[in-house]
C-alpha cells in the first residue's frame, strides 16, 4: 500500500510542477520536416520542472522487458534494428531514432533537442537504461512529433508517416513537383533510368473521406498528361462519400508496394516493374492509381496480397471501401476510358485502374 501511495505523490507532485502547455501540430503531410511546437501560458514565474522519468529507476513498477528485432520504415529510411519490447511498448536506442528520424521527419541534429523540449512540455519520452544503453519509448516519441506509426505484423515491420491531415474545406489542386518533393522521391519512386524528367509528373492534393466519415487531405503523383482529369475523378468520389483509408506517396514506404498495401495505401506513381517480370507497370509512367488495397485486394492463385485482403474475397458481401462493376469508384475511372485490374482473369487485381 506505501508503494502505491508513492508512486500516486510522485505522479500528483509531477503533474502539478507542469505549468507549460504543449499545442499539438498541425501536420503537413507533404510539406517538410515536423518541428514539434511549444507555447507558454501567461505565467511571469518560471517553475521549477521535474526531470523526465527513467522507468527503469523505478522499481516498484513491475515490467517485463523482451528484445526484439524490428524492421522500421520511414520514408527512404529501411532498416533492423534491435529492440526491447516493454510492457508491450517498443523501445529503440537512441542512435537509432537518430539514424530513422533524423533526415527525413527531423532536421539533422535535432532528435536531442525534441526529446529535451518534450520533457520540459511534461510529455517526457519513457527511458529504458539497460547496460548503459538508452532506449526511448518510441509511440510516445511519434506522438510528440505528430507521427503516425503502423505495425505490419506480416513482415514484423513498424511503419512511420506522417500522421494524418484532416480538411476544413476541398482541395482539389495540381501543380508541377515541388522541389522539396523532387527531393524526397528521387532514388525512391523515381530513379535515373526513367524514361522522362520530373516535368512528366504532376503532384496531387486531395480532399477524401476517411472510413470515420471525415474529411482528409491526401497527396499523390500522376502523369501531369492526366492530372486534371483525375481531380475530376477523386472529387466525383468525395462528393459520393466513398471512403478511403489512407492517400500518401509510395516513398512513404521506401516505394515498396508490400507496405504501401499492408497500410491500405491509395497511390500513383513508382517507377517500378510488374511483379515477376522485366515489364514496367503502368505505375512507372504515373498512369495507373490503386486504391484500398485491403478491401480490393490482388489475387494471383493462391496469393492475396495484402494478406488482410483475404477477408474481403467473398465480393458479393459488399463492405465500405470495396470496389464492384457499377459503383461510384468503377463509374468514375471507367467512364474517362480507364481500365480495371478486377475484370481481368490472371491475376486479378480489384484496387487496379490504369489508363492507356
Amino acid at each position: 500500500m506505501g508503494k502505491i501511495f508513492a508512486t500516486l505523490l510522485l505522479i500528483a507532485l509531477f503533474l502539478t510542477a507542469c505549468n507549460t502547455e504543449y499545442i499539438p501540430l498541425t501536420p503537413l503531410a507533404y510539406d517538410g520536416p515536423i518541428i514539434p511546437q511549444v507555447i507558454p501560458q501567461e505565467n511571469p514565474e518560471e517553475p521549477t520542472r521535474p526531470e523526465p522519468i527513467d522507468i527503469s529507476e523505478i522499481p516498484h513498477i513491475p515490467r517485463t522487458v523482451t528484445s526484439v528485432t524490428l524492421t522500421v520504415v520511414a520514408g527512404s529510411t529501411f532498416a533492423t534494428f534491435d529492440a526491447k519490447n516493454i510492457n508491450g511498448a517498443n523501445y529503440f536506442r537512441f542512435s537509432d531514432l537518430e539514424y530513422t528520424l533524423e533526415g527525413t521527419f527531423l532536421q539533422e541534429g535535432r532528435l536531442a533537442h525534441v526529446i529535451d523540449r518534450a520533457g520540459e512540455t511534461c510529455f517526457p519520452i519513457s527511458e529504458y537504461n539497460y547496460n548503459n544503453i538508452v532506449y526511448l519509448n518510441l509511440r510516445e516519441l511519434a506522438d510528440f512529433l505528430n507521427l503516425r506509426v503502423a505495425w505490419i505484423g506480416s513482415r514484423n515491420t513498424i511503419m512511420i508517416t506522417p500522421n494524418d491531415v484532416y480538411a476544413t474545406g476541398t482541395i482539389f489542386t495540381a501543380e508541377p513537383l515541388p522541389e522539396h518533393i523532387i527531393n524526397q522521391i528521387t532514388g525512391v519512386s523515381f530513379h535515373d533510368n526513367a524514361p522522362f524528367d520530373y516535368d512528366h509528373l504532376a503532384y496531387l492534393t486531395i480532399t477524401h473521406i476517411d472510413f470515420t466519415g471525415k474529411s482528409r487531405i491526401g497527396n499523390m503523383i500522376v502523369a501531369a498528361s492526366i492530372a486534371e482529369e483525375v481531380l475530376d475523378i477523386f472529387r466525383e468520389i468525395y462528393e459520393y462519400g466513398f471512403p478511403i483509408a489512407n492517400m500518401r506517396l509510395i516513398d512513404y514506404y521506401a516505394a515498396d508496394d508490400y507496405y504501401s498495401m499492408a497500410d491500405n495505401n491509395s497511390v500513383g506513381f513508382n517507377f517500378r516493374l510488374i511483379a515477376g517480370t522485366d515489364v514496367l507497370s503502368r505505375h512507372a509512367f504515373g498512369m495507373a492509381i490503386d486504391i484500398n488495397p485491403v478491401q480490393n485486394p490482388f489475387i494471383r492463385g493462391d496469393v492475396i496480397l495484402p494478406i488482410e485482403g483475404a477477408n474481403y474475397l467473398d465480393r458479393t458481401h459488399i463492405r465500405p471501401g470495396m470496389i464492384v462493376p457499377g459503383d461510384v469508384v468503377y463509374r468514375a475511372f471507367t467512364s474517362r476510358g480507364w481500365t480495371w485490374g478486377g475484370h481481368w482473369s490472371v491475376p486479378i487485381d480489384y484496387h487496379h485502374f490504369e489508363r492507356r
